[in-house]
């Protein structure tokens, strides 16, 4: 009996970490999504997740556990300048992505906040 409860309470454990602490949280990612203007930004996900600490900072008002890409909720529309006070459930994923980055760029007096510190701008056409 003994021998099945330290099992059991093993198990409980090893399932509590692997939820609460991820380990396929990719390097990097591209986010190409909204490119029309500039370049993708290769987005260093991984250092970000350990400045932030808790996966929840970013990946806001989703289930516990749950961490889905920001397209999932914010549609990929043109939205040119982010208003913070203008915040809505409906903000495109370009808003979501400017909102959330230069946010936290400018809480922690940190890290790049002009258009291209992430984007190289493309060449007209």
């Amino acid at each position: 009996m003994k021998t099945i409860l330290v099992s059991i309470s093993f198990v409980s454990i090893f399932l509590f970490i692997a939820v609460a602490y991820p380990t396929d949280i990719p390097e990097t990612i591209t986010l190409d999504s909204i490119s029309q203007v500039y370049g993708p930004v290769k987005f260093s996900h991984a250092q970000h997740a350990d400045i932030a600490g808790d996966c929840a900072k970013c990946h806001h008002h989703s289930a516990k556990g749950s961490t889905p890409a920001c397209g999932e909720c914010h549609e990929s529309i043109i939205v040119y300048h982010y208003d913070v006070a203008k915040r809505n459930p409906n903000l495109g994923l370009k808003g979501a992505y400017h909102g959330q980055c230069m946010g936290c760029h400018k809480k922690m007096e940190s890290g790049p906040m002009g258009c291209t510190d992430c984007h190289e701008k493309k060449a007209k056409k």
